[in-house]
């Protein structure tokens, strides 16, 4: 494989701090520039199956890979693969903004909002709602160890929405404040939502309260049926406490949300719930060639 390539992917897997939606658009990129080089079939599906695998838990870009293997089945021609990307890109950011403006209608009435993480959907949705005259409060999760929420803070505030910040473990306490929970999604599978960790205790405190606990995500969010679990590694315990000898440090990035009836997941064709998940799966066929790639 082209060592460019396998550049990008590192760098996909080194990126700590850009979302799925960033890390997939390097992804079709990458898979570009591998066309532009005359890279073979044979290379063309190494690279998918690494881009497959590097950040497991987001399956954006999962699916650039899976789907650019039958793409290569069915004509591995340069301008095909190239129209795939341009495709899947298009029909990516077209799909955001019927999820954005599905969003805004489902935050009618809700006039506090507690988001978590970092979510370029949630964001956009919070400030075309905001725009379009609505008022409301949003109270954003520290989000650590990254603390992305404290950037998600600032966008809202310097738009003019009225934010406050609270730490990851005062979300529960917060239910009393807010009538809706709004997050994104770096994955749907047929065993739930994958999102920043933290985000399951968050869904349990809505649950107890009676406090509506909705997701934004597009179709390319959602993993084959087949694939029923997923694991990511470790990430660097320094991000936490210096080690000592004493401990050790288990830092995660995600956990996994189980959906239930009462949760709403907004898609650019529907707003669902939880247990219409499955359904969705079963329209994304599994690869033979990705199968345990992920989990």
């Amino acid at each position: 494989m082209n060592s460019q390539i396998e550049k990008v992917i590192a760098e996909i897997r080194a990126d700590s701090v850009h979302g799925a939606t960033f890390l997939t658009r390097k992804a079709l990129l990458a898979i570009r520039q591998a066309v532009s080089y005359g890279l073979s079939r044979e290379e063309l599906q190494a690279a998918a199956r690494q881009i497959a695998a590097v950040r497991p838990m987001m399956a954006s870009l999962f699916n650039v890979s899976n789907r650019l293997l039958y793409q290569l089945d069915r004509d591995d021609h340069p301008d095909a693969v190239n129209s795939y990307c341009d495709d899947f890109l298009a029909s990516m950011e077209d799909a955001a903004h019927l999820v954005m403006e599905k969003g805004v209608k489902q935050m009618e009435g809700a006039k506090s909002i507690l988001t978590h993480s970092y979510s370029s959907l949630v964001c956009d949705t919070l400030l075309a709602a905001a725009e379009r005259g609505r008022r409301f409060r949003v109270v954003c999760t520290e989000s650590r160890p990254g603390r992305e929420g404290l950037l998600l803070a600032r966008r809202l505030c310097e738009a003019g929405i009225e934010v406050s910040v609270v730490i990851d473990a005062a979300a529960g306490h917060m239910m009393n404040e807010v009538d809706l929970v709004l997050v994104g999604a770096d994955g749907i599978g047929s065993f739930g939502l994958v999102h920043k960790m933290g985000t399951y205790p968050i869904a349990l405190a809505a649950r107890d309260r009676g406090v509506a606990f909705a997701v934004l995500a597009t179709e390319e969010k959602f993993w084959p049926y087949e694939i029923e679990e997923i694991s990511e590694p470790l990430k660097q315990a320094g991000e936490i406490a210096k080690e000592d000898g004493c401990f050790n440090v288990v830092n995660l990035y995600f956990d996994r949300t189980p959906l239930r009836k009462e949760d709403m997941v907004v898609m650019e064709s529907a707003v669902l719930n939880g247990c219409d998940i499955r359904n969705i799966c079963e329209r994304n066929p599994l690869h033979p060639l990705l199968k345990h790639s992920v989990g």
